[in-house]
């Protein structure tokens, strides 16, 4: 991870089904915060925990650790990762 991402809420743990249900439920704010590309990715493979990563063009002040989503009746903490990145220019 680069110095540009910013610190992982490590006791977040989420599968690929409750990172996507994240994504989606959140994607009007994520775009508030600045992410021009939202997605979902395995961040801790060693746990197979998925995480929200959002892409933004500038650093993303008082951005949550983690998104919240019910599953099964319960609260899960999905970790959301912020990274600066380009938006992608066609050539």
């Amino acid at each position: 991870m680069t110095s540009e991402t910013r610190t992982l809420y490590l006791d977040a743990m989420a599968t690929e089904k409750q990172a996507n249900q994240a994504r989606k439920k959140h994607e009007e704010f994520l775009r508030s915060l600045g992410a021009h590309a939202i997605m979902v990715d395995l961040i801790r493979a060693d746990e197979e925990s998925f995480g929200v990563i959002a892409l933004v063009d500038k650093a993303a002040k008082n951005a949550p650790k983690t998104l919240e989503v019910t599953s099964r009746g319960r609260v899960v903490e999905v970790p959301l990762v912020i990274k600066k990145a380009e938006r992608f220019k066609a050539e």
